[in-house]
């Protein structure tokens, strides 16, 4: 029974292979392919090896029934068979069919083996080899400069009431206007000020503050008449609606005037005239700069036109750096008078080399800078100052005295 159902099956699937074969040769006649037509023919031996077993098993199952017994083969011989025709079919089958779309797995790149420990050479330098140059080495971190101590100073102006409401100060009474100066060498900041007139203060920048304030301050620093003293001009301001007991105030000792005021009860206004410059202060100059400054006598040598000054008057100079590069405060004084410097702040350009100012010039004349127009070289010991006076012109030169 088993033979015959193998044999049926076997017999089932070779018509079937031979119903695709002869699909395949209409292909194969459609398309002329000289690769298929080789595969074709080997499919056809193929198929004839496969009715060679089927033929085996009808005499094995001819047997099993009691007739006359083919000449037998062995089992795994139909079992190859089997195989064989399950490959055929598939074979057709491949070639009935469209090749499907190919599908790419992703792949990954091999683990790396771990390194192998090496055992480091010794690199040898042969004795005519040239040094290998090293890295340098890093330069260490600059230590952060030390803060340098702070200098103080207190400067001090005497003011005149040029008006005043809400308060009982009549024109001309005497105010005192006084600053507190730090610097540590480089610019000057007021951390105090205060101004009192007739004993009362009628400004205290330590008064509360209730309200806005908007506050700036500038000083200027020049070496005063004698060594050891220096002189100050001063520019103050702190404004801003308030309601606290600290006023407002503008001040300008360049402009020689200033301004002290209140808004909340009880009201006042006061104005001021002010000095250019504060009265001496002792002591050392708060400015590196000012360390600098040209203290010189002269003596005036020659005048033309209506000179101011006559010759053989004595002067004194004094020209101090500024914090600005390239500017000096110079002060030049002939017989009591002042001949440059009373005009206007004095600020002229200069050079400095090293600590010592050695040129000073100021090209323009009164009537375009409030000063007489001045040259100074040290290096030739000469002063030349020069002005015009309605239409008249005059000119003064002088020599530095060798010895200061």
């Amino acid at each position: 029974m088993r033979y015959r159902d193998e044999r049926d099956a076997l017999r089932g699937r070779v018509d079937s292979l031979e119903q695709q074969l002869a699909t395949a040769r209409k292909e194969l006649e459609a398309q002329r392919d000289d690769d298929r037509a080789a595969r074709v023919e080997q499919i056809e031996r193929q198929m004839a090896e496969a009715r060679r077993v089927l033929d085996q098993l009808g005499r094995e199952l001819d047997e099993v029934r009691g007739r006359p017994r083919r000449p037998s083969v062995a089992p795994r011989v139909a079992l190859l068979g089997v195989v064989v025709c399950s490959g055929i079919a598939g074979v057709l089958l491949i070639a009935r069919r469209p090749s499907p779309t190919p599908t790419f797995l992703p792949t990954f790149p091999p683990t790396p083996a771990p390194p192998r420990p090496t055992t480091p050479v010794p690199s040898i330098t042969p004795p005519d080899a040239e040094p290998t140059a090293q890295p340098p080495e890093a330069e260490p971190t600059a230590a952060p400069a030390p803060e340098r101590p702070l200098r103080t100073a207190r400067a001090t102006w005497k003011a005149t009431v040029t008006r005043a409401t809400g308060l009982p100060l009549a024109a001309g009474a005497t105010c005192t206007i006084e600053a507190t100066l730090t610097s540590a060498g480089d610019d000057i900041h007021v951390p105090g000020l205060e101004v009192v007139c007739r004993g009362t203060p009628i400004y205290r920048s330590s008064d509360e503050l209730s309200g806005m304030s908007m506050f700036r301050s500038g000083v200027e620093e020049d070496s005063g008449p004698a060594p050891g003293t220096t002189l100050y001009a001063i520019s103050y301001e702190d404004k801003g609606a308030r309601a606290g007991a600290r006023a407002e105030i503008s001040l300008d000792s360049v402009r020689k005037a200033g301004l002290v005021w209140r808004d909340a009860a009880p009201a006042y206004r006061v104005e001021l005239a002010i000095p250019y410059q504060s009265a001496p202060v002792k002591g050392e100059p708060l400015l590196d700069a000012t360390g600098r400054a040209l203290r010189a006598s002269a003596r005036v040598t020659d005048a033309t036109g209506p000179s101011p000054v006559k010759v053989g008057a004595r002067c004194t100079l004094r020209a101090s750096p500024l914090a600005r590069p390239g500017k000096c405060l110079t002060r030049l004084e002939c017989g009591g008078r002042m001949l440059y410097g009373a005009g206007t702040t004095g600020v002229s350009a200069c050079t400095v080399v090293g600590d010592q100012v050695v040129r000073v010039h100021d090209g323009n004349t009164s009537r375009s800078g409030g000063d007489p127009a001045l040259d100074l070289d040290v290096s030739t010991g000469r002063i030349t100052v020069r002005d015009e006076v309605g239409s008249a012109a005059w000119t003064v030169g002088m020599t530095l005295d060798p010895s200061g």
